[in-house]
C-alpha cells in the first residue's frame, strides 16, 4: 500500500502545483497581460540562446541572465510600489511620461476616442516624435494601458538584443570574452535602467544587434541570394533604426560598407600595402577640391551649431569651442573658420573618450556614475588591443564591430555638448565596443599569465 500511495501522493502534487501556476498565471496575465507575454517571449529566446552551451557554461548563463532578469523586475516592482496614487503612473526618467501620454493619445485618436484638444496637439507634436511612439500606441491597442508593462516588454527586447549579440561574440570569441560582454550590457548601472526605461534605447539595441547579425552574413553567406537577403536585412533594420534616430540608416550604411571593405583589405597583406601607399595621395587630391573643402567644413560648423544648442540645454555641459561663441551660434553656422572647426574636431573625439571628467563632477548623480566612467576609461584603454587581437581570430566580425561603432561615435561626438545626453548616446556604440575591449582584457589577462608561468618555469630551472 505504501508503495502505491507514494505515486498517488506526487501525483496529487503536481496537480496541485500545476493549477496553483496556472491561477498565478491567469491572474497575472488579468493585471498585465503584455507583462505575461513579454515574459514568455523572453523565456523562448533564454532557452534558444543557451542551445549547444556546455553544462557548465549553461549554468553561468542561466544564473547570469536570471538574475538580471530578477534585477529589472524588482526595479519595476518598485516603481509601482512607490507610485504616487494621485497620479496616474510613475516613471524612471521625465522624457518616459511624454512617451507614455503620448501613445495612449496616438491609440485613442486612431480609436476615435475623444481625448482634450490640448492632448490631441501634443500627440502628433513633431518635437520627441518618433516611429517607436507609434509601435507602442498600437501594442496598448491590442493588450490595453500598459504603462509597468511596457517596461517588462523594453526590458525583453534589450535582453533579447543582448543575447543575439552574444551567440555572434561567443562563436568567434570564445566563452569568457562572451560572458565579460554580457555582464557589462546587463549589469552596468545606466544600463540596467535605460534597459527597462520606456523610451527608444531597448528596441535600438534589439534592432542593431539584427542589423549587425546581418552585416556579418553579408559577408559569410556562402550563397548570392543570402548575400543580397542579408543586404536587404541592413537596409530595411537601418531604416527601422533611423525612424527612431536620425543617423541610424548612415551608421548602418557606414559600418557595414566600411567593414566590408576593411575585412577585404586586411585579408591580402599586398592589399593593406596598396591602400597604405594610395590612400594618401587619394586623400590629398580630393582634399584639394574646393567643393569637398566646402562641404567638410559646412558639416563641421552644422556640428559645432548642434553642439552649441546643447551646450545650451539645462544640465552639465563642457565646451569644445571659444565661449564667446556659444552667445552667436550664427557665426557658428555662417564664419568659423578652418583652423576652428579643426579643434573642434580633435575636442570633439576627446570629449567622447574623457568626459565627464572625473575632478570636475559637480553634482551627486555625476560622482555616483564615477565607478562607471572608470569602467569607461578602462574599456577604452582596452580597446586598440582587442581589436588586434580580434582581427586575428575573426576578420569580419571585428571589422564589423569596428566601423559600426566608428559611426556610431562619430555621430555622437560631433554633435553632443551636454554631459547626460552623451552618457546616454554613447550607449549607442557600447553594445559594439563591448566585445572588443573585453577581447583586449581577456588577452592582456593570458599575456601576463604567460609571462609569470615562464617566469616560475625559469627560477624552478635555476633550482
Amino acid at each position: 500500500m505504501t508503495t502505491m500511495a507514494m505515486p498517488m501522493a506526487n501525483h496529487r502534487t503536481w496537480t496541485i502545483a500545476t493549477v496553483a501556476a496556472g491561477l498565478t498565471l491567469g491572474f497575472a496575465y488579468t493585471l498585465s497581460p503584455l507583462t505575461v507575454l513579454s515574459l514568455g517571449v523572453l523565456a523562448w529566446a533564454m532557452r534558444a540562446a543557451s542551445r549547444g552551451l556546455s553544462e557548465g557554461e549553461r549554468r553561468w548563463f542561466w544564473s547570469l541572465i536570471a538574475a538580471a532578469v530578477a534585477l529589472r523586475l524588482a526595479a519595476i516592482a518598485a516603481l509601482f510600489l512607490t507610485a504616487d496614487p494621485s497620479q496616474p503612473f510613475a516613471s524612471f526618467f521625465g522624457d518616459e511620461e511624454l512617451y507614455k501620454f503620448r501613445t495612449v493619445w496616438i491609440r485613442n485618436l486612431a480609436q476615435q476616442i475623444p481625448i482634450a484638444p490640448s492632448d490631441a496637439i501634443y500627440s502628433v507634436d513633431a518635437v520627441g516624435r518618433n516611429a517607436y511612439m507609434y509601435a507602442l500606441a498600437l501594442v496598448q491597442a491590442v493588450a490595453g494601458d500598459a504603462p509597468y508593462g511596457l517596461h517588462v516588454m523594453n526590458m525583453t527586447l534589450y535582453v533579447c538584443g543582448v543575447l543575439a549579440l552574444y551567440r555572434l561574440a561567443r562563436a568567434s570569441y570564445g566563452t569568457a570574452v562572451s560572458f565579460a560582454g554580457v555582464i557589462a550590457l546587463l549589469f552596468l548601472p545606466s544600463l540596467i535602467f535605460w534597459s527597462i526605461s520606456v523610451l527608444k534605447e531597448p528596441v535600438n539595441v534589439l534592432m542593431l544587434a539584427g542589423e549587425l547579425m546581418c552585416a556579418v552574413a553579408i559577408v559569410r553567406a556562402p550563397r548570392v541570394w543570402q548575400k543580397a537577403l542579408a543586404a536587404a536585412g541592413v537596409v530595411l533594420l537601418g531604416m527601422a533604426m533611423d525612424s527612431l534616430r536620425a543617423g541610424g540608416l548612415l551608421t548602418a550604411a557606414l559600418g557595414t560598407v566600411g567593414g566590408i571593405s576593411l575585412a577585404f583589405v586586411l585579408a591580402r597583406g599586398r592589399r593593406l600595402a596598396g591602400v597604405l601607399v594610395a590612400a594618401p595621395i587619394a586623400i590629398a587630391i580630393v582634399a584639394s577640391s574646393a567643393a569637398v573643402q566646402d562641404r567638410v567644413l559646412s558639416n563641421l560648423r552644422y556640428g559645432a551649431h548642434y553642439h552649441a544648442g546643447h551646450v545650451l540645454t539645462p544640465g552639465y555641459s563642457y565646451l569644445l569651442l571659444e565661449p564667446r561663441h556659444y552667445f552667436n551660434r550664427a557665426y557658428i553656422l555662417n564664419h568659423m573658420p578652418p583652423v576652428e572647426a579643426g579643434r573642434f574636431t580633435v575636442k570633439a573625439a576627446w570629449g567622447y573618450f574623457a568626459q565627464p571628467l572625473p575632478w570636475q563632477a559637480q553634482s551627486r548623480a555625476l560622482l555616483a556614475y564615477l565607478p562607471e566612467q572608470i569602467v569607461w576609461y578602462v574599456m577604452a584603454l582596452l580597446l586598440p588591443l582587442g581589436i588586434v587581437v580580434g582581427m586575428r581570430r575573426d576578420r569580419a566580425l571585428t571589422s564589423m564591430l569596428v566601423m559600426h561603432a566608428a559611426g556610431a561615435m562619430v555621430l555622437v561626438a560631433m554633435t553632443s555638448g551636454n554631459i547626460g545626453t552623451l552618457i546616454r548616446h554613447r550607449s549607442l556604440a557600447f553594445p559594439y565596443l563591448v566585445w572588443l575591449s573585453a577581447l583586449g582584457g581577456h588577452e592582456l589577462v593570458r599575456l601576463v599569465v604567460d609571462r609569470h608561468g615562464r617566469e616560475g618555469s625559469g627560477l624552478d630551472g635555476d633550482r
